[in-house]
């Protein structure tokens, strides 16, 4: 039986074709999906525990429940998420004057914008 037809890289404007569907060796590092928590660990573990839960309604009752990222394009959107405004991987703190509610597809949005930013430095 004859194995899978080659299949061009996933990385935008690459032309190598790779055997096993997905990136070719130089844009493997594009490869991120999901992770198990033994490897990255629980939410608990990770800082995002009931002391979280706590932090995280003060923050929404102090922004008035509105995406602080709408607010300043002019736009008023109900906000569901608090989001780090300076991220922990870029030395943010848990602080509050460092949380910001936020809408989804704003934090959508930030959140690619900053795995754009780590995927530069690696």
């Amino acid at each position: 039986m004859p194995g899978k037809a080659p299949t061009p890289c996933r990385h935008f404007g690459c032309r190598r074709v790779v055997t096993e569907p997905g990136f070719c060796s130089e844009h493997a590092y594009e490869r991120i999906g999901w992770v198990s928590d033994r490897r990255r660990g629980s939410r608990h573990a990770r800082g995002y525990g009931s002391d979280w839960d706590r932090k995280r309604i003060l923050v929404l009752k102090r922004d008035g429940g509105l995406c602080q990222p709408c607010l300043r394009a002019r736009r008023v959107t109900r906000a569901t998420q608090v989001d780090h405004i300076r991220s922990k991987a870029e030395g943010g703190t848990d602080d509050e004057s460092n949380l910001q509610s936020i809408c989804v597809p704003c934090h959508k949005a930030k959140t690619a914008r900053e795995s754009a930013r780590a995927r530069t430095r690696v």
